[in-house]
């Protein structure tokens, strides 16, 4: 898409009215290109699960300008964010998978025991006849 910007504007600084205008019509183009899509004419087409917004030339010139919009618009909506939404309806939130959970948490069996680091140390420490370890036989 860059490329094809800097060909419009043909590798020269423009002033911003200017760019304003020419990225008007390389929308414009883009906007053609999906609508020969559609019909399955052009260089591009539609991918096989999008293949059920496909239209004949022959529909698609009967179709009132309306029409043809919400045809554009069902077909090239991108798919939308899972919401969860309050009881009383007040507020709507995006939902994201392990939402609130801290990151690399595990999900344990309710009655599987934890321990914690510490726990494991002061079980080490509070055995008086183990000496702690030296590396006196390691000389």
């Amino acid at each position: 898409m860059n490329h094809v910007l800097k060909q419009a504007v043909q590798w020269r600084r423009n002033q911003l009215p200017e760019l304003i205008d020419k990225l008007r019509s390389l929308v414009k183009g883009q906007e053609a290109d999906a609508d020969r899509a559609i019909c399955g004419r052009g260089d591009f087409s539609l991918r096989r699960e999008w293949a059920s917004h496909r239209r004949t030339v022959d529909e698609w010139f009967r179709m009132k300008p309306g029409h043809r919009q919400k045809v554009i618009e069902a077909c090239f909506r991108l798919p939308g964010v899972p919401t969860s939404t309050s009881s009383d309806g007040a507020v709507t939130v995006p939902t994201t998978p392990g939402g609130g959970k801290k990151p690399h948490q595990k999900k344990r069996c309710r009655t599987e025991r934890t321990t914690s680091r510490k726990c494991v140390q002061q079980l080490h420490c509070t055995q008086p006849d183990v000496e702690p370890d030296s590396d006196a036989d390691f000389q």
